[in-house]
């Protein structure tokens, strides 16, 4: 078995082909973690309105009920544009090929009852090495040359409008291990996917800093060791990466959709590998249909669970937790809250998650204070506070107000002080335009905060695009925040509040008006590397000064 570095991606030009077919649609379907690519892809093809992505939970996929389900939003789609259309092309994952889901009777029901052509394309690395990508498209466009020839579209035939969501216009989220990747960046971590092969090219995409830099690898399983669960000369390969990489300090074996499909033992072979070679290793299990948020928060919990030990307390020692390019992007936009801390005469032990190293996670236990920058790091503050008592504070970085108020909570903390506020802007007259921020769950929460402070604005809709709400309903932190689960709801609220400024990232403006003022905030969990040349900021003053120039004040 082979395991390859993950280094800077290759375009689909398969799915390039697809999308120029003439009054065709496709449709990708799969793990969330399978989708996002194909999406930016589309978008840099200017061709996104041929493209439909289809994620699929877990417990549909097992169970084949993805499937009934595919049917309804195939009829969905044919609904909305048929005068547009003639066929559609599903656009299958490593998922569907394992467990053999037939769409035979889909494929014919469709044909059937609307004289639409629905074909199949299987795409990934297992249905590579059946038969090449370009001899599968081939007879694909063979084969659907003839149907379209034979075939009539029946115009005369109700077209049901069934209830299911769409994903269209706004991209997935990147995937649970992809997020699990982007804490584990850096040079002396040896990542490995567990994977058919396919799982680098998302994580290369979901990386916006140097990939090239990290030690990241992902596996090609092949048939006989999905059918085993058996990964021969998985152990070999480690061997070889860490004699030609003396740095390393610790292997990580991240799941993906395959294995966890398969029930391959990964735990036991993480232990193997630990034990035989005598370095350590941890098991990240992830799956590819939950989102980074999900990802980022399981891996700080599985590195703290595998190496934080107790240590002696230092004074004037914080951590900050929960940042990930994903949310934040480069490290570089927090520039004013690393000076803030250090003109207080405090330290930085750990950055979770910016080039981590075994060192800095074991030395972050002497931390005497955690500052939390997202939902994605308050499971860990609170593991820490549990299990070596150090207390945490969520904190906003947002405009002036926030660097400001952050600078409050560190100096009543670390001094006793509570001075800060002398210095914020008083305005007499309320700003009544209404705002509209989409963010992640913590920073739309502290945009919304902000905006209030700095410029006197009254009202205010905080937005997040997730799916599970349950988690983040029970957090005090977010009570104001507006939890959206589909497009449609999205749609929904926009059409509904009528905002007068969007604060969003860019892949949210085909939904609103163009007469409204658009504030770019980039948010790399959906848009990854699309508009990574976009100047904006978030951050203390600068975002203070980014902000006014826009909205005009």
């Amino acid at each position: 078995m082979n395991i390859e570095r993950c280094l800077k991606n290759e375009k689909n030009k398969m799915l390039k082909t697809l999308l120029n077919i003439p009054e065709n649609i496709v449709i990708s379907i799969g793990p969330t973690g399978c989708l996002n690519v194909l999406y930016n892809e589309a978008i840099k093809e200017n061709k996104l309105g041929n493209l439909y992505t289809f994620p699929i939970s877990e417990i549909d996929m097992v169970s084949a009920n993805h499937i009934e389900k595919l049917e309804k939003y195939i009829v969905k789609i044919i609904s909305e544009n048929f005068e547009k259309i003639k066929s559609i092309i599903i656009y299958l994952t490593c998922a569907d090929l394992i467990l053999a889901s037939d769409f035979s009777f889909l494929m014919e029901k469709i044909k059937k009852n609307y004289g639409i052509i629905l074909k199949i394309l299987e795409r990934g690395p297992i249905a590579k090495r059946k038969i090449t990508p370009e001899k599968r498209l081939e007879k694909l466009l063979v084969e659907l040359e003839y149907e379209l020839k034979n075939t009539s579209k029946i115009k005369d035939k109700k077209i049901n409008d069934f209830k299911i969501e769409i994903q269209h216009i706004v991209p997935p989220v990147t995937s649970d291990y992809s997020g699990a990747c982007s804490v584990l960046y850096g040079e002396n971590i040896l990542k490995i996917l567990i994977s058919p092969n396919g799982c680098k090219t998302p994580v290369a995409y979901d990386e916006i800093r140097n990939i090239d830099y990290s030690l990241q690898y992902c596996t090609s399983l092949n048939e006989l060791e999905i059918v085993t669960g058996e990964i021969k000369g998985l152990k070999e390969s480690i061997e070889e990466i860490i004699n030609q990489n003396q740095k390393i300090e610790f292997i990580a074996i991240i799941s993906t959709v395959v294995p966890q499909i398969i029930g391959m033992d990964l735990e036991s072979i993480v232990e193997n590998i630990e034990e035989t070679l005598d370095i350590p290793c941890v098991f990240i299990n992830t799956n590819s249909f939950e989102n980074y948020y999900s990802g980022i928060s399981l891996t700080l919990n599985s590195l703290a669970n595998k190496f934080m030990v107790e240590n002696k307390k230092i004074k004037n020692n914080v951590n900050i937790i929960g940042y990930s390019p994903l949310t934040f992007g480069k490290i570089e936009k927090l520039e004013e809250l690393f000076s803030l801390i250090k003109s207080l005469d405090l330290n930085i032990l750990t950055v979770f998650s910016d080039n981590l190293s075994l060192e800095k996670i074991k030395n972050s236990t002497s931390a005497e204070l955690n500052l939390v920058l997202s939902y994605e790091g308050l499971a860990l503050a609170k593991y820490m506070e549990k299990e070596f008592s150090i207390p945490y504070v969520i904190i906003n970085v947002v405009s002036k107000y926030g660097i400001e108020n952050t600078e409050n909570i560190l100096k009543r903390f670390f001094y006793k002080i509570d001075n800060s506020f002398e210095k914020l802007e008083k305005r007499d007259k309320l700003d009544d335009r209404k705002v509209m921020i989409i963010a992640s769950p913590f920073m739309a929460i502290n945009i919304a905060d902000s905006l209030r402070k700095d410029f006197s604005f009254d009202n205010i809709l905080a937005l997040s695009l997730i799916k599970e709400s349950r988690k983040f309903k029970k957090i005090e932190y977010l009570e104001f925040l507006n939890i959206v689960n589909t497009e449609d709801d999205l749609k929904e609220k926009i059409k509904e509040y009528k905002p007068d400024i969007l604060i969003s990232d860019p892949v949210y403006k085909n939904l609103i008006n163009d007469g409204l003022t658009f504030i770019p905030l980039l948010h790399y969990g959906y848009s990854t590397r699309l508009y990574l040349e976009l100047d904006y900021e978030y951050c203390g003053k600068k975002a203070y000064e980014y902000f006014k120039k826009i909205i005009g004040v």
